[in-house]
């Protein structure tokens, strides 16, 4: 939908904040292009040994160049992905913060928003045209920026350099997590905006609000799906890519004792266990099956959170403006 098709509170959003919204995609077209070029940057490098003859652990002198060449790209390519990846999950507080600020409590700071209430547009529609820009804005770019993101890190620098599924960065940027975290941004903005009703200050509460939602959620992380466990003869079944979460020995009675309660050296802290009454070895996991429940799980209780700050917004300006 373009701003020609728009019409009322909407085609006046659009117009007072074009330049937010030229800015904020030409930042998802940046990060897109650094992506593109991570994931084609590192493809050239490998075909570039290929063509050489040579092996990454190769230890012929004729294939030294070529290795470090290789290594330094694929290095490179990986933080190129890892800043995205950064950039992803501060998205949600930058938008708190502008939707927060600029978008709402300066139209209320400043009385704007009353002209706008003797046109055509009453409270609600106003309100929700704050809310449906920024949100259609999400929607369409977000997951397109996700699946780029999927793409260039999948089969990428991480093979050389390994970042996991379960790494922040790489969990907090795929699926559906990171739409998610944005559409809170977006309704945690709004309501802080209208509540707040001063713009820097509005700014402030909703981009803590939204960080430290983001940050309470990744902490509780592991124990948004139940995890799995295998003791004994059965830890050759652990998968290379599982998220570990606890390990230890099992004492005879079931008691539970981590390693982290003995030295860290292998051989003390088998012998310290065994000491202990342990019987056999246990690992508590999540292993890569799990990537789209605790997606899911997590992006449920993201968008409840959304729904209750958007309803939430709607009753204070019921509540609070005339």
């Amino acid at each position: 939908m373009t701003a020609l098709a728009l019409r009322g509170p909407y085609w006046v959003t659009v117009r007072q904040h074009r330049s937010t919204l030229r800015t904020a995609l030409l930042l998802v077209a940046l990060a897109a292009a650094v992506l593109i070029t991570a994931r084609l940057w590192s493809d050239s490098a490998a075909e570039a040994l290929r063509a050489a003859r040579c092996a990454v652990d190769s230890t012929e002198g004729s294939c030294f160049e070529a290795v470090r060449a290789y290594t330094d790209d694929r290095w490179l390519s990986r933080h190129l992905v890892e800043y995205v990846g950064l950039g992803m999950i501060a998205l949600p507080v930058l938008l708190g913060a502008v939707v927060a600020g600029p978008v709402v409590a300066r139209e209320l700071e400043s009385g704007t928003y009353k002209m706008a209430w003797t046109q055509s547009a009453s409270p609600t529609r106003w309100l929700a045209a704050k809310l449906a820009v920024p949100t259609a804005l999400v929607v369409t770019c977000v997951p397109l920026l996700s699946l780029v993101f999927h793409w260039s890190w999948s089969t990428g620098p991480s093979n050389d350099f390994p970042t996991y599924w379960y790494d922040l960065t790489i969990f907090s940027s795929t699926g559906t997590l990171p739409t998610a975290n944005a559409l809170l941004g977006i309704a945690l903005g709004t309501f802080a905006g209208l509540l707040v009703r001063r713009t820097v200050v509005a700014m402030g509460v909703a981009a803590v609000a939204t960080g430290g939602i983001m940050t309470a959620l990744a902490w509780l992380r592991p124990g948004l799906w139940p995890a799995e466990t295998v003791t004994g003869r059965e830890l050759s079944l652990r998968v290379s890519d599982a998220w570990v979460l606890g390990d230890g020995m099992i004492t005879a009675s079931g008691e539970r004792v981590g390693w982290e309660y003995c030295s860290t050296r292998a051989e003390t802290a088998r012998a310290c266990l065994v000491g202990r009454g342990g019987v056999a070895d246990y690992v508590d996991f999540h292993p890569s099956t799990h990537f789209w429940p605790l997606q899911l799980v997590e992006t449920g209780i993201l968008a409840a959170l959304a729904a209750l700050a958007a309803l939430a917004a709607f009753r204070v300006l019921r509540a609070r403006l005339p």
